[in-house]
């Protein structure tokens, strides 16, 4: 039988994994609420810090009645897995009790990331030279930035692989075509109250939410 410590460790190097493959773990943002939150749980109640976990938890209902992943879902629709975003939001709890290191501390809290995104597009390669690498990736779709203050994570959410369907000329088929390797950003997640008052939303996430006639309801 394993020990208290040799479960922890095995746990932790578990979470580790779940953060680099993501969608390896979990098929939805539901699933992965529960993988994450089951395992964050049990290594409170293994270290005797329910009351910490408790305090998380309450944190964590600010997102709603369905959870974590609920108004990614909302907001984005269901047919985009947010395994990804809802790893994310864990990890920095993970990070907040002590359980999962990043690999840098950097961020200037005083910088504007509404006025830095403005009002078209920004991909990956954009994040990476204004603000550097970021303290943890999750995925190959979500850059994590720690401040050394302690703070509220920023997240930067990149979009999902869209295939594009082109016809070959001289074959007579169509071949699937994938983007280049530098997405474009869906969304960014700042320290704020609720989960709207969070979200920033480039070009590409506001046609993603709303349309492309997003404009006309919905201006800046």
């Amino acid at each position: 039988m394993r020990s208290g410590d040799e479960v922890k460790a095995w746990w932790l190097e578990m979470f580790g994994d779940l953060l680099a493959r993501p969608e390896m773990f979990a098929r939805s943002g539901r699933e992965m609420e529960a993988v994450a939150g089951w395992r964050l749980r049990d290594l409170c109640y293994l270290d005797e810090r329910e009351e910490e976990f408790e305090k998380v938890r309450r944190e964590l209902l600010r997102y709603g009645q369905f959870g974590v992943h609920g108004p990614f879902a909302a907001i984005f629709g269901e047919q985009h897995s947010c395994t990804a975003e809802v790893a994310s939001i864990y990890a920095e709890q993970f990070h907040r009790l002590g359980y999962l290191k990043v690999a840098r501390l950097e961020w200037d809290s005083s910088r504007s990331v509404r006025e830095w995104v403005g009002e078209g597009d920004v991909r990956r390669s954009d994040v990476l030279a204004a603000f550097g690498e970021p303290g943890l990736r999750v995925g190959s779709r979500v850059l994590c930035y720690a401040p050394a203050d302690g703070s509220g994570w920023v997240f930067f959410d990149c979009a999902h692989d869209e295939l594009v369907r082109r016809y070959v000329p001289g074959k007579g088929t169509y071949e699937n075509e994938r983007p280049p390797d530098d997405p474009l950003i869906r969304d960014v997640r700042i320290p704020a109250g609720t989960f709207e008052e969070r979200l920033i939303l480039p070009l590409y996430g506001r046609v993603q939410r709303w349309g492309v006639g997003w404009w006309i309801h919905h201006p800046r």
